[in-house]
């Protein structure tokens, strides 16, 4: 069975000048393409057609990750034999293509291999929340049941970088359903359990309490290490600095915002900070605040 390509929308150069389409939408769209031809021709910007070579070398690299001109034609729209021209000498008179219009070349070089696989995402929150059913106890084996799938392929997912998003969204739903359970509680016996709190504690993997304490399980940036860490003394005083500034910025007076702190910071320095920030003059520290 041979597919049909859908006709390009009306108003479109396309559709007036190679379909032969004479409603009003498609000529007032062939009297704009044209005032724009003559508009740049003037200035002299008018290029219709961009280097051939960019887009042979794009098909090249997506042909080496497995993707095939004729699926880059379908994913952008275009007839096979319009993007294979740019790689093939489609007959005797009809070589290869040096040359493109614009359009065509964007919507080409707009496939990329992530283009290809909408249905594939991020593997960092299916991770994360496999391991923290593991440190409240959770056998990967004993999850596969729950997730629809092979017991084996539990421990794989921990080491992909990207899953299907059906996987994902198994994972996602199982973890709702099960983070406040305890494994015990469906059949898990105590030994296997508590060989998987110890296996998850010696990984430094975090509970889903964890996770719901701190957010961002789905954030491939947000370092866990970096959040467990305990905040240095001078840390704090920077941190104690911006929130005393913020609340002078917003017209709390000192006492106010000593009162504000539960005064755990004394007054004369809560007082010598909102100076600092008013005269942009760093306070000399060898000499006690007034």
């Amino acid at each position: 069975m041979t597919a049909t390509k859908t006709l390009p929308p009306h108003g479109t150069l396309s559709r007036h000048k190679y379909h032969g389409c004479k409603c009003a939408t498609c000529y007032e769209g062939y009297r704009t393409y044209q005032r724009s031809r003559h508009r740049k021709q003037g200035y002299g910007t008018w290029q219709p057609y961009v280097d051939a070579e960019p887009i042979r070398q794009h098909l090249l690299k997506l042909r080496e990750q497995g993707i095939g001109f004729t699926r880059v034609a379908e994913l952008a729209g275009l007839y096979p034999a319009t993007v294979g021209g740019f790689l093939y000498d489609l007959g005797n008179n009809r070589p290869r293509k040096v040359k493109a219009r614009p359009e065509i070349a964007a919507r080409i070089l707009a496939v990329t291999a992530d283009t290809t696989q909408p249905w594939r995402m991020d593997a960092t929150g299916t991770r994360r929340r496999l391991q923290a059913l593991a440190a409240n106890g959770w056998p990967f084996k004993s999850l596969g049941p729950h997730i629809g799938v092979h017991p084996a392929t539990v421990a794989r997912l921990l080491h992909q970088d990207h899953v299907y998003a059906s996987t994902a969204t198994a994972v996602a739903d199982t973890y709702q359903s099960l983070a406040e359970d305890q494994p015990e509680q469906h059949g898990v016996t105590p030994g296997m359990a508590r060989r998987a709190r110890n296996h998850a504690e010696r990984e430094g993997w975090r509970t889903p309490q964890w996770w719901e304490d701190m957010g961002d399980i789905d954030d491939p940036d947000f370092d866990p290490d970096k959040a467990d860490a305990a905040p240095t003394f001078l840390e704090r005083a920077a941190l104690r600095r911006e929130e005393i500034i913020h609340l002078a910025w917003s017209g709390n007076d000192p006492d106010h915002i000593h009162a504000r702190l539960n005064e755990e910071v004394s007054i004369s320095t809560v007082r010598a900070i909102v100076r600092e920030w008013q005269t942009g003059q760093k306070r000399d520290r060898r000499v006690a605040a007034a």
